[in-house]
């Protein structure tokens, strides 16, 4: 696996507390999308803070498996801090502010600019796992029926929504949400291409008694028949007050020296 080949899952996805379905006010109303969208957000939204452990485990067809621990610092809803800790990658850190994203190598002078869509490990980029709300990229509308979805103990009964970016150059402009009938969290995530090609699935295949996500699946449509698989799980929470300055490009090189 290439030194850019490496996919960025991992931010954000914390617990829930964020208001249910939503449901109309008149007779026979359906949920409102907009609060569909607010609901699958709330994992993450009710962990404004803190550090979290995870490790990603990417799976070719043909190739042994590639697994590396990493701990993300989040702060807000748009800044975060990656750091690997072993493998080949030990020691980088891809740090997040709002749109801007920097690779900082060990044993370089200056953080290299790049794009959140570029692959921090297997099919996760930079973007998966930095900052993914709903909420704030996409306009939603709601699809008829239920379909079911599968999780890592259960199928679960999921409603769907079609997704428009809100904003024009977006990596995936349209997309399919899949969330839970009873419980709202998000099940499944299906990004599109402007040409209307499938590019990335999403599986949000476990959470916690607290509505934590525990693990998620992310399979890269456009290589290897999306049979490869690149597997998050998030081993740990801690809540903690963090320093501003580490979301810099310098705090951020000083963090763990």
């Amino acid at each position: 696996m290439s030194e850019r080949g490496v996919g960025a899952l991992l931010a954000g996805w914390v617990v829930a507390t964020a208001g249910l379905l939503g449901a109309g006010a008149g007779a026979g109303a359906g949920p409102d999308p907009a609060a569909m969208l607010n609901r699958a957000d709330a994992p993450h939204d009710a962990f404004p803070e803190g550090v979290i452990r995870l490790r990603v485990a990417v799976n070719e067809r043909g190739k042994p498996t590639v697994e590396s621990l990493l701990e993300l610092f989040v702060k807000g809803n748009d800044k975060s801090l990656c750091i690997f800790l072993e493998g080949k990658q030990q020691g980088r850190k891809i740090l997040t502010d709002g749109d801007r994203v920097w690779l900082i190598v060990p044993g370089t002078k200056k953080p290299v600019p790049v794009s959140k869509t570029q692959r921090l490990m297997g099919a996760a980029s930079f973007g998966d796992i930095a900052r993914l709300r709903f909420a704030d990229d996409f306009e939603a509308t709601l699809v008829p029926g239920v379909e079911t979805v599968a999780s890592a103990h259960r199928d679960v009964p999921c409603r769907v929504l079609q997704l428009a970016a809100k904003r024009r150059g977006a990596p995936y402009p349209a997309a399919f949400l899949w969330t839970g009938r009873d419980d709202g969290l998000a099940r499944k995530l299906l990004l599109k291409l402007a040409s209307g090609k499938d590019a990335k699935e999403v599986l949000f295949t476990e959470y916690g008694s607290d509505d934590r996500l525990k693990a998620m699946e992310i399979r890269d449509l456009l290589a290897g028949g999306g049979e490869h698989a690149t597997i998050v799980s998030f081993l740990g929470y801690e809540r903690r007050t963090l320093d501003p300055a580490i979301f810099t490009p310098e705090g951020a090189r000083s963090l763990g020296r």
